[in-house]
């Protein structure tokens, strides 16, 4: 899989990628072929801090490593959002199948309580003289699936492979706003073949979650943050959030939703080592969410 591996620069990226699917709607011909391509997509963020590279980090220059929790909810009313295509309903006769069951807006997604979920926390600089733990191989599977993308959010590592993939019976296109730009069409999955595939992996860490759209279908969006370090996470369904193995001392964190944007551009914490640092609960005003 790894074979042909290509650095690819921004100049190049989109004319390389083209030719390599089954590319419909305008992105290009061909047959389908259902194939998994190796890219390299080089970022020029890298203001999170840390290096993947071995040479330029050192053992760990602190006392340990403590845990940071949380809770982030809104403060007020959650919005009521409108299904972004009703169920029975499709916006043009060649998305019928993405009416089957409708699609959901998932930008703010709280519980009963108010716990806002799919919320970035992710620190901003990583100290120096830390060592760094390499990234993980688990593989990140990134769907198109009921023409929604799956997950909606993720944290991803420099280094880390992300699967692309279309499960659905309808064309689509996989289309990152990133500080080098990837675009490249995911054909429709026929039946009895199996779904294409494309290995997505980023050298550069981007500074913000990265919004991620679907040039043939509107409405569809999802965003992804590439970090170099391990200590980023998005809250769960109630809003709560965990990162451990955070270096003790005092840290800075960054808080961030699709919606809101900059929920806390500097989140201060003091890790303590070998305990838990409960963060007080993070408040979003309820105004900021209903934003179109």
């Amino acid at each position: 899989m790894m074979r042909n591996l290509t650095r690819l620069t921004f100049g190049t990226l989109l004319l390389a990628l083209l030719p390599l699917c089954g590319c419909e709607q305008g992105l290009g011909g061909g047959a389908y072929t259902p194939s998994t391509v190796t890219l390299i997509v080089s970022g020029t963020g890298g203001s999170t801090g840390g290096s993947e590279s071995p040479d330029t980090v050192g053992p760990a220059a602190v006392a340990g490593f403590g845990t940071v929790k949380g809770k982030v909810v809104i403060d007020g009313p959650a919005p009521a959002l409108a299904m972004l295509v009703q169920k029975g309903n499709p916006p043009k006769p060649d998305d019928a199948l993405c009416a089957v069951n409708g699609v959901p807006n998932e930008s703010v997604i709280a519980d009963a309580n108010g716990g806002l979920a799919n919320v970035f926390i992710f620190l901003k600089k990583v100290p120096k003289g830390i060592q760094i733990p390499p990234p993980p191989t688990d593989k990140i599977i990134f769907d198109q699936k009921g023409c929604a993308f799956s997950p909606h959010v993720f944290v991803a590592r420099v280094g880390q492979t992300i699967v692309l993939t279309n499960s659905d019976g309808v064309g689509h296109n996989v289309h990152t706003n990133s500080s080098k730009v990837f675009n490249s069409a995911i054909s429709k999955k026929e039946p009895g073949k199996p779904a294409q595939t494309l290995d997505l992996i980023y050298d550069r860490p981007e500074d913000l979650p990265v919004k991620t759209t679907c040039d043939l279908h509107g409405w569809m969006d999802s965003y992804h943050l590439v970090v170099n370090h391990p200590w980023a996470a998005v809250t769960g369904p109630d809003g709560s959030f965990e990162i451990k193995g955070v270096p003790a001392g005092k840290m800075e964190f960054v808080v961030w939703h699709e919606k809101a944007l900059y929920v806390n551009r500097s989140l201060k914490v003091d890790v303590v080592p070998d305990q838990p640092f409960e963060v007080p609960v993070i408040k979003v005003p309820a105004a900021k969410l209903a934003k179109k």
